[in-house]
């Protein structure tokens, strides 16, 4: 997470007031962490930059509504997943959902008997395809813990829910990856 800072805020201020080499400078300080989580979500390289884009022009009309009453990368952490998800959601809609063989991969879920087994390429598919099975809240989160390496608090202020609530989906979303991944886990270890 980064910190805030009076020189970012000063940026801010600036940007508030119309101020377009000001905001150019905030995009410039966000433009790869904005790519990188809605590349998270939708998994299309493509599509990341479109939301990345969209994202952009929200900020630019709703930068002024920034109160300062949280970190200015917590209120755009929520703009960014807020038009992810919608983008996802609106797919979802229009199109049948198709593993493409582009797609990044996810940061493994690593225990202590397996570390070996989740660098595999084949695990990594299997963890992508069994994140895309939780519940949209609980892979977020989860998303959000172990890939982007929020802490608890961070991800409870960017989504606008509690500490308890946050530790509730994470912890779900870890049982039930856990549980799918155990029969592909116990197969790869008895082979």
């Amino acid at each position: 997470m980064r910190v805030v800072n009076e020189k970012e805020n000063e940026l801010i201020r600036k940007a508030q007031k119309g101020d377009m080499m000001a905001f150019e400078a905030i995009l410039k300080n966000y433009e790869r962490q904005v790519l990188s989580l809605a590349q998270q979500v939708v998994q299309n390289q493509q599509d990341a930059e479109d939301i990345a884009q969209e994202v952009f022009v929200t900020l630019y009309r709703k930068i002024a509504l920034f109160r300062f009453e949280s970190s200015f990368f917590s209120w755009l952490y929520r703009i960014v997943m807020n038009t992810s998800f919608n983008f996802v959601k609106g797919r979802r809609h229009h199109e049948f959902l198709t593993n493409e063989e582009d797609e990044d991969r996810y940061i493994a879920l690593a225990d202590e008997d397996s570390a070996d087994l989740t660098e595999s390429e084949d695990f990594q598919e299997h963890l992508k395809n069994a994140l895309c099975r939780l519940p949209e809240k609980q892979r977020t989160v989860f998303i959000m813990r172990h890939s982007q390496h929020l802490k608890i608090k961070e991800i409870a202020d960017i989504l606008g829910v509690g500490d308890g609530t946050v530790k509730k989906y994470l912890f779900r979303a870890t049982e039930k990856l856990r549980s799918l991944l155990r029969p592909y886990k116990t197969q790869l270890l008895e082979a």
